[in-house]
Formats: C-alpha cells, sequence, structure tokens
C-alpha cells in the first residue's frame, strides 16, 4: 500500500499471534481467547499510532506470559479509517497511562471483515524501528 493516503497503525502482541494475523487476518474467536478479562474500550481489536506505544502493550499482552511478542503494522486507507470512525465501528482515545504518550485505535469486532479485506498486515519496518 504505502500511500500518503494511508495511515500505518501499530499492534503488539504475543508472537503466535502476530503470525496468525499476519497470516489469516484478525478472528474474533482467537481473540476472544485471549480477551478474558476487562479492556478499556471493550472487546476488539487494539492498534497505536505510536510503535513505542505497541512496543509497550505487547509487553502486558494476554498471549506473551513466558513468551516473545511483537509488533505487527496495519496500514489502512485513510478514508476508510474515518468511515470506520464514523459508524462507531473504530474509537480513536488518547492513552495517557504509558510512558509514550499517544493514540489508541480501537476496532469493533463488527469491523473485523472489513479491515482484513482493506488493510495490510506486515511485520514492523526498519523505518518503524528508528
Amino acid at each position: 500500500m504505502n500511500s500518503p493516503d494511508s495511515i500505518i497503525l501499530y499492534h503488539g502482541t504475543d508472537v503466535d499471534s502476530a503470525l496468525e494475523i499476519l497470516n489469516h487476518g484478525i478472528n474474533i474467536e482467537k481473540l476472544r481467547l485471549l480477551q478474558t478479562g476487562d479492556t478499556q474500550l471493550g472487546e476488539g481489536f487494539y492498534t497505536a499510532n505510536n510503535v513505542e506505544v505497541a512496543w509497550f502493550f505487547a509487553s502486558m499482552a494476554p498471549g506473551t506470559l513466558g513468551k516473545s511478542y511483537t509488533v505487527i503494522e496495519c496500514e489502512l486507507l485513510v478514508e476508510h479509517l474515518e468511515s470506520l470512525l464514523e459508524q462507531g465501528l473504530a474509537l480513536q482515545a488518547l492513552i495517557v497511562n504509558t510512558a509514550s504518550i499517544g493514540e489508541q485505535i480501537w476496532f469493533h469486532p463488527d469491523a473485523f471483515e472489513f479491515v482484513n479485506d482493506h488493510a495490510e498486515f506486515r511485520p514492523l519496518s526498519k523505518e518503524s524501528i528508528l
């Protein structure tokens, strides 16, 4: 994709879940197995606009206990994100409970099919790490 009309979001998770998302997209059944406790915005797929924030949450992800964790990129056209926000299928909120300040973008499970069809999931790029 790498379009000037797109946004790159970051998702921190355990390595097994990252591989699942990269190969098959977001899966509600697998997400429900991991999101068993309370979550800030409810059941859904959480991303951040700041890679450092994603790394912070990756280290605390439910599937990371005793496992490695990572961050993946999710690139989505801005117009698609804005449409999901307008429909209430995504929410954008400031994150203030981490050392790095950023925004989180949460996707409702009803948006997963759309996100899987329109987003590009990929491993974290070297540019994002620098």
